[in-house]
C-alpha cells in the first residue's frame, strides 16, 4: 500500500512518461549543433530530461559561446524534435494509454510538458487518447518552466482541483521538482532513466512502466 490518497486529478508528464521520447532530445541537440558547425558536439543531454527547449537552448550557447549570434536556436531544437516526432513515432511506455483510460474514469486528466504544444497534440493524436484528456498545458503556456511550479499549478487550476489533490506522473528528476514544488503528490516512471535511485527517493511511489500499477489503482486513490 502506497501513501498515495486523496486525489481528485491526474497529471502526466510527457516525454519518458507518456511516451519513449527522451532519445529524440539527444539527437535534436547534436543535429541542431551539426547545422551550426559543432562537429561531434561533447554535451550530456541526459541533464536535458525534463527541461524546456529554451533553457537546452541556452545550455548548448554557454557549452559553444561561438553560437551566442545564432538566433532562434529553440526553435530549431523543437522543429527538429517534431520531425522525429511525426517522422519516427516514439512507442508508448507500457501500458501508458490504458493508465490515461483508467484514471479518467474516475477524474479529470491533464498532460504538462516541457515540449510545445504541437508534440504534446502529435502524441495524444498517436495514443488515441483525445478523448481521456481534459487539457494540456505545454511550453508556451508557461511564464516559468519545470522546475518552477507553473505548469502543473496552472493545469490544477483549470481542472479546478487543489494542488495537494493532484497526482502527478513524471520521469526526470526537473519534473519531480516542479510537482513537489507544486505542493502536489508524486508516482516516478523510473522507465529509461539514469537516476533510477534519486528519482526514487524523490517520489511518494516509483514504477517502471504502468503495468506496475494495482488493480483499481485509480479508484482506491481517488478523493471521495
Amino acid at each position: 500500500m502506497t501513501r498515495i490518497q486523496n486525489v481528485s486529478a491526474i497529471l502526466f508528464d510527457m516525454d519518458g512518461t507518456l511516451v519513449d521520447s527522451e532519445i529524440f532530445t539527444e539527437r535534436a541537440v547534436r543535429k541542431l549543433c551539426s547545422e551550426l558547425g559543432v562537429i561531434d558536439a561533447d554535451i550530456d543531454c541526459s541533464a536535458f530530461d525534463g527541461v524546456s527547449w529554451e533553457e537546452i537552448g541556452m545550455a548548448v550557447v554557454r557549452r559553444y559561446p561561438t553560437l551566442k549570434f545564432e538566433q532562434k536556436i529553440a526553435r530549431r531544437l523543437h522543429e527538429i524534435y517534431q520531425h522525429l516526432m511525426v517522422s519516427e513515432p516514439p512507442p508508448p511506455i507500457n501500458k501508458a494509454r490504458e493508465a490515461v483510460i483508467a484514471a479518467h474514469e474516475f477524474m479529470p486528466i491533464a498532460i504538462v510538458s516541457s515540449s510545445h504544444r504541437e508534440s504534446i497534440e502529435e502524441t495524444i493524436r498517436r495514443m488515441e487518447i483525445a478523448d481521456f484528456i481534459n487539457l494540456y498545458v505545454g511550453a508556451e503556456d508557461c511564464d516559468a518552466f519545470k522546475p518552477a511550479p507553473d505548469g502543473y499549478l496552472q493545469a490544477a487550476k483549470e481542472l479546478r482541483a487543489d494542488a495537494r489533490e493532484c497526482l502527478v506522473f513524471e520521469d526526470s528528476i526537473t519534473g519531480i521538482l516542479a510537482a513537489r514544488n507544486a505542493g502536489m503528490q508524486v508516482v516516478a516512471v523510473t522507465h529509461g532513466s539514469s537516476n533510477v535511485d534519486q528519482i526514487r527517493g524523490m517520489a511518494d511511489m516509483a514504477i517502471n512502466d504502468y503495468s506496475e500499477l494495482e488493480d483499481r489503482f485509480f479508484e482506491r486513490i481517488r478523493s471521495l
